[in-house]
């Protein structure tokens, strides 16, 4: 079974303007960058140094918090990207149990299944980690910029 872990690191000169995060201003979503970085099988399948994290885990979160019955597959697409490009992160459904990862910037083809629970876990480390960063460092949490 493949491995997987998606992982980050926000910029550490990273400032944010005090009026934007008393108002959980939108402007944030695209301001809250640094580094992802996804591997499977301990092999570096994504890595974008200057992403959107904010703006990727409220996409997340979303997808994440449908029913997990009718979980569908899930494409990522930047504000800062055009979308004819083809998604920055897609998470490709093949069937109740079994994923795909396809990237328009992957650095190989990922052929093997991913099965559902591993990545539903990978997921949700990634954003528990990603709330506790932005907790202790700005006193913000993603689910303040869902449905903005």
């Amino acid at each position: 079974m493949a491995v997987l872990v998606i992982d980050f690191e926000l910029d550490p000169s990273l400032r944010l303007e005090q009026k934007l995060l008393r108002q959980r201003n939108g402007k944030l979503l695209l301001d809250v960058e640094g580094e992802l970085r996804i591997s499977v099988d301990h092999s570096c399948f994504f890595r974008e140094p200057s992403l959107a994290l904010l703006e990727f885990a409220v996409s997340l979160k979303e997808w994440r918090t449908k029913d997990s019955s009718a979980i569908h597959s899930f494409y990522y697409f930047t504000m800062e990207h055009d979308e004819r490009e083809g998604p920055i992160l897609a998470l490709i459904k093949e069937n109740e149990s079994a994923w795909k990862l396809f990237s328009i910037w992957q650095e190989f083809n990922h052929e093997s299944i991913i099965s559902t629970d591993v990545l539903l876990k990978a997921v949700d480390r990634y954003l528990t980690a990603f709330e506790e960063i932005l907790v202790t460092r700005f006193n913000i949490r993603y689910s303040d910029f869902i449905n903005l």
